[in-house]
């Protein structure tokens, strides 16, 4: 919920704002203003930021849907909360609606999930998640 008012508010068209966004670790984020799904999905990746193209209501081709779908569960593993979403938002922003160079994000999506190595929240916690430089 926190990610996707935080995006809301930035003016990307996330679905549901009348039911808090979702109510589970999922967005649907309409992103046809943008490039479309695939396009931004394969933005965000060359940012190190996953997400995946999804076709949402209306759409009419899986090759070109208008969404991406933004999951918060590996996050959430990592110990982020509601203050790091702002944060996530704002990355996800100057990827797709400011337009900035992925590469040029990805430099500061990497210095930001420093802080974030270890698994909280579930089995394994404490545990090493990934080598940092796995990330690079």
């Amino acid at each position: 919920k926190a990610l996707g008012g935080a995006l809301h508010e930035m003016g990307i068209d996330v679905l549901c704002p009348h039911l808090g966004f979702t109510e589970s670790h999922i967005l649907a984020v309409n992103v046809s203003k943008y490039g479309g799904g695939a396009q931004c999905a394969a933005n965000l990746e060359k940012a190190n930021i996953i997400t995946n193209k999804n076709m949402l209501p209306g759409d009419e081709s899986p090759v070109r849907p208008s969404g991406i779908r933004l999951g918060t569960q590996e996050l959430t593993r990592l110990g982020m909360k509601e203050g790091e979403m702002e944060e996530v938002a704002r990355l996800i922003w100057r990827v797709v609606a400011k337009k900035e160079k992925a590469e040029q994000v990805k430099k500061d999506v990497v210095d930001f999930k420093k802080e974030f190595t270890k698994i909280r929240y579930c089995i394994g916690e404490g545990e090493e998640a990934y080598a940092y430089h796995e990330l690079l």
